[in-house]
This record gives structure tokens, sequence and C-alpha cells, in this order.
């Protein structure tokens, strides 16, 4: 068993051998303080992330890069809204996450066109690694469906629940 003066006299003896290896220590603090810094914004923005949003990889449609929601609703096509709290939106997008894909022969599909369907506008931002972007979203609250990039979708309760609490907040108006 070590007591501690041995533990730091071990700790000093090994700090000593480091005093002759000066730029390989240097490029190595280098390193942990670039990790540090640049880490949380490379992870953020992962292109590594195993899962996609509707059926897109994270890298075309991420959560975190998808900052407004507009809405057009087909009971009021001429007053617009839209909703920029980032928390909410992101847990949105993660929520489409679980969204299954319905098949283009599902009988839900075909008495979609009498329905109530509200029309979004997912707004991703500018950033160093996306260009700025719109991406048209249906909603079709009686079924639960969601039609995204001519493809069609089944949502969860969750889903459902976020995308009412998102119209109910939603602002009069367009983003500038």
């Amino acid at each position: 068993m070590y007591s501690f003066s041995a533990f730091a006299y071990s700790c000093r003896m090994h700090l000593l051998r480091l005093k002759n290896h000066k730029l390989a220590v240097c490029l190595s603090v280098l390193l942990v303080i670039v990790l540090v810094v640049l880490g949380p914004s490379i992870y953020q923005e992962s292109w590594l992330d195993p899962f996609s949003t509707l059926n897109l990889p994270n890298r075309e449609l991420h959560p975190h890069a998808i900052t407004k929601l507009g809405m057009v609703s087909s009971d009021n096509p001429f007053h617009p809204l839209y909703y920029t709290d980032v928390a909410k939106i992101q847990e949105l997008m993660h929520d489409l996450q679980r969204a299954t894909p319905l098949s283009s022969s599902d009988q839900a599909l075909a008495s979609l066109k009498d329905q109530k369907v509200q029309y979004f506008t997912i707004h991703r931002a500018l950033s160093r690694y996306h260009v700025e972007e719109d991406y048209a979203l249906q909603y079709y609250p009686a079924k639960s469906i969601v039609c995204f990039d001519q493809q069609a979708f089944r949502v969860n309760e969750s889903t459902v629940y976020t995308l009412t609490q998102i119209t109910s907040a939603m602002t009069p108006g367009w983003w500038k």
C-alpha cells in the first residue's frame, strides 16, 4: 500500500521525466484545448448521428438546425402563423424521428383528401454546416398523419401533443 507522500513523490518524478519532452506536452495540451472548444459544436452537428427524421438523415434535416416553424391552416389560408421556441421545435423534431412510414396502399391515405390539413414550413437556419432552407410538411390532425417529401408517416401521441402545443402558441404573421 502506497502512502500519500510516496504517491506525491511518484507523480513528481513522472513530471520531471516530461521536462525533457516539452514539445509533446505542449502539443497534447493544445489538442485538449481544441477538443474542449470545438467538441460541443462538432457533436451538435454530428454527421455520425445514426438517427433520421422522416427518413432523411440528420445531416439533411438536423433537429438542432431547425429554428422556426410556419403554419397555414386549410380553414384560414390567408392568416399565416409562426413559432420560434427552439426547445419545443427540437422536441418536435425528435418526436418526428419516431414516425412510422405508411405504405402507399394504406387505407388511411385514401381518406386524406376530405380531411382538414395544416401546412407547416420547417425552417433550417444558415450555419457553417448547412445552407438556409425551408421544408414543407403537411399534418392531418384527425388521422395523426404527417406527409413529408411525398411520403406519409403516422405519428405517435407525443408528436400529436407537441404539435397541439405549438399550434396553440403560434404568433400571427410570418417571421422576418
